[in-house]
């Protein structure tokens, strides 16, 4: 449907200045993306499902990550790592 709209939207727009070949032929290459992003499949994404995604991962939840290991075994058990390892 939004390729439809768009196509119709570009042709009444540019249909009189440009002349009605020329307006249906950019119709077409106007509503070309569109049309092709419903044939989209990404890890079983959709075109807006990847493309939120991607934004979410890269611009939104980006920065810095630190990674701070713990040994859950000497927790438990109260101990401390510099004596048992000297």
């Amino acid at each position: 449907m939004a390729a439809v709209g768009i196509a119709v939207a570009v042709y009444l727009g540019l249909g009189p200045v440009l002349g009605q070949e020329t307006a249906s032929w950019l119709c077409v290459l106007a509503a070309a993306p569109m049309a092709v992003a419903g044939f989209f499949s990404y890890n079983g994404l959709t075109l807006e499902q990847f493309a939120w995604a991607f934004l979410k991962s890269e611009l939104l939840c980006a920065g810095g990550r630190r990674f701070v290991s713990e040994n859950f075994y000497y927790t438990i058990l109260n101990r401390k790592e510099a004596i048992d390892f000297d």
